[in-house]
C-alpha cells in the first residue's frame, strides 16, 4: 500500500491489523491528534526537506511529512514497527526506514551523505530524550534545525532562565548552540495509549555563531556546578581537585567564587570554561 495522499493511517487500526500493541518497554504513547501532527510536519518543513524522523513507530508522522515532499529517514528501535513501515509504505521511494537506536545515529555522516543539511523531529522516549538531545546538540553544525516532542517537564528545563530551578547542565549544553522555544503543548488525550503527563513540541534553531564551544573544559566546568549546585562555584570547582585553579580561574572570569552555578549565564559558563582551561 503507498502511503500518501488521503488521511494519516489510524493508529488502532494499524495496531490490530498487525496483532500489536503498544510496549512500555520503548514508551509507546502515538500521536493521534490531527492536529498536532500537521503543525509537527509543517514545523519541520520550515526548516528543511531532508528529514530524519527519530522513533516515527506506526507512521503517521511520517505520512505527514512524506504528504509535504519531505524525503525522510525513519530510524527506529522496535522492530516490529520497522516490519509495519516497511509494509504500510512499500511503495514510497522518498522513504528509507533504518533499524537502530536514534542516540546513537550519526548525522555528520548521514548529512555528508545526502549533501545536505538536515531536519530531525519526533517524539522522544523520555528514558532516551536527554542522550538524544545531546547528539542532536553535538551535530548542529550539520542540522537545519529540530522539532521535537518531549515530556512537559524537560520542555520547562529547556527553556528555563538563569536562577531557576528548572535550569540545569541540559539547558546550558542545548542554549549554547540553539535558539529553544515552544512549538505547542500536548494534553495526555492526544496520544494513545494516553500517558501520565503532558508534552511539548519544541523547536531548535541554531545559532549562527554558538554562545559557547562545548570543549572539555566546557563540559567539565558546567557538570561540576550542577552536581553541586547547592554549593557555591568555588567549592564546585575546588572539588574537581585543584582549589588554587578554581580561585584563579574564576578571578579571571570576573565571577564570583560565592556565586552558585545555577545563576551563570552560557556566555559565563564560556568565559569560565577559557579560563579553566588556560590554568592547565
Amino acid at each position: 500500500m503507498k502511503r500518501e495522499g488521503g488521511p494519516p493511517p489510524d493508529t488502532r487500526d494499524l495496531l490490530r491489523k498487525y496483532e500489536l500493541q503498544p510496549k512500555r518497554s520503548f514508551s509507546q504513547n502515538f500521536l493521534i491528534q490531527p492536529g498536532a501532527i500537521a503543525q509537527i510536519a509543517d514545523a519541520a518543513l520550515a526548516m528543511g526537506e531532508q528529514i530524519v524522523e527519530l522513533g516515527p513507530g506506526l507512521g503517521a508522522l511520517t505520512h505527514a511529512l512524506l504528504e509535504r515532499g519531505a524525503t525522510v529517514l525513519g530510524v527506529e528501535l522496535d522492530r516490529d514497527m520497522v516490519r509495519v513501515l516497511e509494509e504500510e509504505f512499500a511503495e514510497q521511494d522518498r522513504l528509507e526506514v533504518r533499524w537502530g537506536d536514534a542516540a546513537n545515529l550519526d548525522l555528520e555522516a548521514y548529512s555528508e551523505a545526502c549533501g545536505s543539511k538536515l531536519v530531525v523531529t519526533g517524539n522522544l522516549p523520555y528514558q532516551a530524550t536527554g542522550a538524544i538531545i545531546r547528539q542532536v546538540g553535538a551535530h548542529h553544525a550539520v542540522l537545519g534545525g529540530a522539532i521535537l516532542m518531549v515530556q512537559r517537564e524537560v520542555r520547562d528545563r529547556l527553556i528555563a532562565p538563569p536562577g531557576t530551578k528548572e535550569y540545569g547542565a541540559l539547558t546550558v549544553f542545548t542554549r549554547a548552540a540553539f535558539e529553544v522555544e515552544t512549538v505547542c503543548r500536548l494534553r495526555p488525550g492526544s496520544f494513545y495509549p494516553a500517558p501520565k503527563v503532558d508534552s511539548a513540541v519544541v523547536r531548535f534553531l541554531p545559532r549562527e555563531a554558538p554562545l559557547a564551544e562545548e570543549t572539555e573544559s566546557f563540559r567539565t566546568v558546567v557538570r561540576a556546578a550542577f552536581q553541586m549546585r547547592r554549593k557555591t562555584l568555588h567549592n564546585a570547582l575546588r572539588a574537581l581537585g585543584d582549589a588554587s585553579r578554581a580561585s584563579n580561574a574564576l578571578s579571571e572570569a570576573g565571577i564570583d567564587p560565592g556565586r552558585r552555578g545555577e545563576t551563570l549565564s552560557v556566555e559565563e559558563f564560556a568565559k569560565l570554561a577559557k579560563r579553566w582551561d588556560a590554568g592547565v
